[in-house]
């Protein structure tokens, strides 16, 4: 089972995934099954939270519907700060 959340951004819509374990591995199929709105949950793509690598205090990761990771979503971060807000108690100030 894969607990997520969706959520609308300025138009566009993602699926959002507490993925802080680092224990939830998508392949590009996969993130195109899911995106695709006849056969899956149906987005313009996945965000997941992760655990930062830097001095962030999150780590945003975004795949495009097709499955390809790109660096930046600016309506997908403003889904993810609230993502992160809910889920992990972070403050309406963060970085990621």
């Amino acid at each position: 089972m894969l607990r997520f959340a969706k959520m609308n951004g300025a138009g566009n819509d993602f699926i959002l995934i507490d993925n802080r374990a680092g224990d939830i591995h998508l392949d590009r199929s996969q993130i195109a099954r899911l995106c695709d709105r006849h056969r899956g949950i149906g987005a313009d793509g996945v965000l997941l939270l992760e655990e930062p690598s830097n001095h962030a205090d999150f780590r945003m990761r975004y795949f495009n519907a097709d499955g390809g990771e790109a660096e930046m979503c600016g309506n997908g971060a403003r889904c993810f700060a609230r993502f992160a807000n809910q889920v992990a108690g972070a403050p309406t100030k963060m970085s990621f």
